[in-house]
């Protein structure tokens, strides 16, 4: 149902103020006239009068719809775009949630592999210098080199984190601006390249 209209209520006065005003003067004139002989021609333009204003009031209310739907169409699309701001804000908060709380879990899975690394190599160490008190030269030089060269790995491993290109917001949990999956491409691998919209 359209709401009520004030400039239509008054194209709709005027019309019908007009077609009353026709119709007076069509049988003041008719009732001087002879009406056996033009009888049906003042039924004519009575015809004629009715179906001009008929004509008229489907236009007024033809526009009258027009205007409420491109008034309704309008809202929907501000509701809509509305929503679809609101949906994309909430679906950045989910990202970035899900990022901070995947570094979080990164970090502490990180710490805890590095509390047990340490500690799994003193106790190799401890075994070797161990092993070197109680005459097992062999045994205790071998197991001090393995764990010598697993430290030094594992720092040298440690330190080529930044120079694959890892900026140091990345190394401290931030957000980087360089989308994932852009990254080093290592020989032989083919990359297939986004179509922008």
């Amino acid at each position: 149902m359209t709401p009520f209209s004030l400039a239509a209520f008054i194209k709709f006065l005027i019309g019908i103020f007009l077609l009353q005003g026709a119709t007076a003067l069509l049988l003041m004139s008719a009732q001087d006239a002879d009406l056996n002989k033009s009888g049906w021609l003042f039924g004519a333009l009575g015809l004629l009068i009715g179906v001009i204003v008929a004509f008229w009031f489907t236009s007024i209310t033809s526009h009258a719809r027009q205007h409420s739907h491109i008034k309704v169409s309008e809202k929907y699309q501000r509701q809509r775009d509305r929503i679809m701001r609101q949906a994309e804000r909430e679906k950045t908060r989910e990202i970035r949630n899900s990022h901070q709380q995947l570094l979080r879990e990164t970090r502490r899975v990180q710490s805890r592999s590095t509390l047990k690394l340490g500690a799994a190599l003193t106790g190799v160490v401890g075994l070797g210098v161990l092993l070197l008190f109680t005459q097992f030269m062999m045994l205790g030089v071998l197991a001090v080199s393995a764990t010598g060269g697993a430290l030094l790995g594992y720092g040298i491993r440690a330190r080529q984190y930044p120079a694959l290109d890892r900026s140091p917001d990345a190394a401290a949990g931030n957000l980087s601006g360089k989308p994932a999956g852009q990254g080093r491409v290592l020989a032989g691998e083919k990359v297939a390249k986004d179509d922008e919209v």
